[in-house]
């Protein structure tokens, strides 16, 4: 792949930004931590995997939404800002500055920030998803923000700006925010304790206590990995989990991450029996971890009728 030169006034920008950031280890404001994800099942949705109109955000109805995932009586949601199309779901100041060529690619409306305000009124904690690296299919994105393929090192010099764009976030969303859930860390090679301070530090500001998962990749190899310094939850992807949940084989939380359906945002069938579900749920429970469903749902935020039902007598509570 061809680097090209990462612009001077962007790279300076960037370094003006860090240069205002709090330092790690600092003591954040009373009442910003968030609170831990319950122990238990929670749902993931891939919202606006493929790149398309960002007017699609208008139509997302927030309180059916949030209303849908208490009646499954779900305790954390993980919530996609952007995936790898260059779109996100939200503003962010930094990302403005940085690269002020994308914000057509980004809403003006703070879903987000609409999401963690109705998932707090009913008890239920907001994990965002964001890749480790940027956008991979935006060129323009990924040589902005001086990027290079997820396969190879991260350079220096995108630590810094994506670590500006990550605290943008973290500080905007405070204590609605629950965790981070990084996706693609595939190599962290040449990464040097001050880059990891500085992303650690990004993903904690506003809520020191957050969860922290950053995805290696997926099976029983690779689910329970601790990929940085700071993480302390596995990041859990697992196509096919195992019979039965046991005590994590790490020092990490237990998280078990899965599709309900055949994959990740596909609108199929369930392929997963009630009596699993069930199991597994109460496992992950019984040793303080978390047990997530991919779920599919539309533009307008809505999941397929059928998985809802499933779910909800799943965890109805017993007579």
């Amino acid at each position: 792949m061809t680097k090209w030169p990462f612009p001077a006034m962007r790279f300076l920008a960037a370094l003006l930004l860090l240069a205002v950031m709090p330092l790690a280890g600092r003591a954040q404001p009373a009442g910003t931590s968030a609170g831990a994800p319950m122990p238990g099942f929670g749902v993931m949705v891939h919202y606006l995997p493929d790149k398309q109109s960002i007017n699609e955000i208008k139509r997302f109805d927030v309180e059916a939404f949030a209303s849908t995932l208490a009646d499954m009586r779900a305790s954390h949601l993980i919530l996609t800002l952007g995936q790898n199309n260059g779109q996100y779901i939200a503003p962010n100041a930094a990302l403005e500055v940085l690269c002020p060529g994308s914000a057509a690619n980004r809403s003006p409306r703070d879903l987000p920030m609409e999401i963690g305000q109705a998932l707090r009124k009913r008890g239920i904690s907001l994990i965002l998803y964001l890749p480790f690296r940027a956008p991979q299919a935006d060129p323009a994105l990924m040589d902005c923000l001086g990027d290079v393929s997820e396969q190879e090192p991260p350079p220096a010099r995108f630590i810094a700006a994506w670590s500006s764009v990550i605290r943008d976030w973290s500080e905007r969303y405070g204590s609605l925010v629950s965790g981070w859930w990084f996706d693609g860390t595939y190599n962290t090679k040449g990464i040097t304790p001050a880059g990891w301070e500085m992303l650690c530090s990004a993903a904690r500001t506003g809520a020191t206590n957050r969860w922290l998962a950053f995805n290696a990749g997926e099976g029983a190899e690779r689910f329970s990995v601790k990929s940085a310094p700071c993480q302390n939850l596995m990041a859990g992807e697992y196509m096919q989990p195992p019979a039965h949940l046991t005590a994590p084989p790490s020092e990490l939380a237990l998280h078990v991450l899965t599709p309900l359906s055949a994959s990740w945002g596909r609108e199929a069938p369930a392929r997963f029996t009630a009596a699993q579900l069930r199991s597994w749920i109460s496992e992950a429970a019984a040793v303080r971890g978390l047990f997530t469903l991919d779920m599919p749902i539309d533009a307008a935020g809505r999941f397929l009728p059928a998985h809802v039902a499933l779910m909800k007598s799943v965890t109805a509570r017993k007579p």
